[in-house]
């Protein structure tokens, strides 16, 4: 599968394939989330209109009706995107060798719909944003109650409420199993009690998950979702610098965590301005005979590419890049040797 983005918030042009383990990795405001939210947006988007057009529930659609699908590209990606702008813009996937816009879908018929994607299997993308979800859940179904009584519509952030659901509902396929790798890491698991709700069980002692550290909650989300069975070869699961939340002796957990998946067939997305989390990465990759599925992008002065087609020689220059702090410190450390050896 590949994304392929024009003139999308920051990002002037970006092409990346998603087939296997795919790593965008730069600086803050580079274009690294955007290019992730349009993945999960479009595949989201398209699964929705291709629901709602073999139910017969579509009979045209025009661009305004496609973004409005459950709301999502209000958020985030598309504020301050005026419909100009956004008419200038590509965001195309290309899943099996058939290219998919959502833009081209405006005047399209259910029937026009059908014949493009009636027989293509679009994979589920799942983001994981923080793992501060965990926090919310109370709200997300107290909202749900709200909406459901009351049949009006609230605005809340889509990507933690879709990841919250896939918390809680089970899915119809057959998951990769990571729940006992997850547990021994954790030393405990995930649980409901009698209402419903989440709480860490360590070693039989109970807590609330607002009490439960950060990297914790990261691999609870791992081991809820596999339980849940959304880890699976139909999956595109996106994270989002998971190296913040987590110390860097976890990093090496989660970088192995993560090439478990892909090695079981889920596709996943990593964004990372961490020269630690993408050396884990590139090394238990390697060790896993992961290479031909396996990518490295550099996002830098609006473009998201791969040097010269090498994953080495983009590599590279992530490391200069990422490793610029390093070499400022290296600096301060010499200047301070000088001053003392010079009085």
């Amino acid at each position: 599968m590949q994304l392929e983005l024009q003139n999308i918030g920051m990002i002037k042009e970006a092409k990346v394939t998603i087939d296997g383990l795919t790593v965008i990795a730069g600086e803050n405001d580079t274009g690294k989330s955007t290019l992730s939210k349009a993945l999960f947006y479009g595949l989201t988007i398209i699964r929705e209109v291709q629901s709602n057009a073999s139910d017969g529930k579509l009979t045209t659609v025009d661009y305004p009706t496609v973004l409005a699908c459950t709301d999502i590209f209000k958020v985030d990606i598309l504020q301050g995107i005026n419909v100009e702008y956004l008419k200038n813009s590509i965001i195309e996937l290309t899943i099996n060798g058939q290219t998919i816009n959502p833009k081209l879908l405006s005047g399209a018929s259910a029937t026009q719909i059908n014949d493009k994607v009636k027989n293509m299997t679009i994979p589920e993308a799942i983001f994981i944003e923080t793992p501060l979800v965990w926090n919310f859940s109370d709200f997300f179904r107290d909202i749900a109650q709200i909406e459901s009584q009351m049949r009006i519509k609230l605005n809340y952030p889509f990507l933690m409420k879709d990841l919250n659901f896939k918390l809680h509902i089970k899915s119809a396929s057959d998951g990769v199993d990571i729940k006992k790798q997850m547990t021994e890491l954790m030393g405990g698991e995930f649980k409901k009690d009698e209402m419903g709700r989440y709480y860490f069980d360590k070693q039989g002692q109970k807590i609330d998950l607002v009490n439960t550290a950060t990297g914790i909650k990261t691999f609870g989300i791992f081991q809820v979702l596999s339980q849940n069975n959304w880890l699976n070869q139909d999956t595109v699961l996106i994270l989002d610098e998971p190296e913040v939340h987590i110390h860097p002796k976890w990093q090496l957990e989660m970088a192995k965590v993560i090439v478990d998946l892909v090695k079981n067939g889920v596709k996943i997305v990593v964004n990372s301005h961490s020269p630690y989390m993408i050396e884990a990465l590139k090394r238990y990759s390697d060790r896993a005979n992961l290479q031909d599925k396996t990518n490295f992008y550099l996002a830098q002065d609006g473009f998201i590419k791969k040097i010269n087609d090498s994953n080495s020689q983009t590599l590279v220059s992530i490391y200069e890049k990422l490793s610029e702090p390093y070499d400022i410190f290296e600096e301060m450390d010499s200047q301070r040797l000088e001053k003392f050896i010079n009085g």
